[in-house]
């Protein structure tokens, strides 16, 4: 058996972004969708069972109350991620304004995706889940996950290397 509270205490940096991702980055939302996962695995109401890893399970937890929160404000559909700040060394540099520009790049490539197809990136490359757990937490196929995911890839790689990002195509390509 696990230990629920270590396992929630090891995941819930994780477990915030990926509520925060769900909720579009509204931070108050995050926090109660990650809040009502805990009070339903406290309280009984959602119980591990061991059929996947724990931190997709939470993860599916987390996606359904942050729906749950959604429909009863009446909020649209999920919205691009938003990227923790990397500390800035030289805020003026070059350095800087080419970190600025690839956020930017990467944000604007994010919105052409479908919300599965951000959902699935977010959890595979961000929350280092395998694309079958991904699957899991989405509540999909892991057919279904595996499209969402190439497509998605596909996707990105042709907003980031067309027009004015081709700079991210020598990046991409070594």
């Amino acid at each position: 058996m696990i230990d629920l509270e270590e396992e929630l205490r090891s995941l819930h940096e994780a477990g915030f972004q990926w509520a925060l991702h769900c909720t579009g980055g509204r931070e108050q939302d995050a926090e109660d969708a990650l809040q009502g996962a805990y009070e339903a695995l406290l309280d009984g109401s959602a119980k591990f069972e061991g059929r996947s890893s724990f931190k997709s399970f939470l993860f599916g937890i987390v996606r359904n109350k942050a729906r749950s929160l959604r429909r009863k404000k009446k909020v649209g559909r999920l919205v691009a991620l938003d990227f923790a700040d990397e500390p800035e060394v030289d805020p003026v540099g070059a350095k800087a304004m080419e970190r600025a520009q690839r956020k930017a790049a990467i944000r604007q490539a994010l919105q052409v995706l479908s919300p599965k197809q951000r959902d699935v990136l977010e959890l595979v490359f961000y929350h280092d889940l395998t694309i079958e757990e991904a699957a899991q937490v989405m509540g999909v196929r892991l057919g279904t996950a595996r499209t969402h995911y190439k497509r998605a890839k596909n996707a990105m790689y042709e907003q980031l290397t067309a027009g004015e990002f081709q700079w991210l195509k020598k990046t991409i390509s070594s």
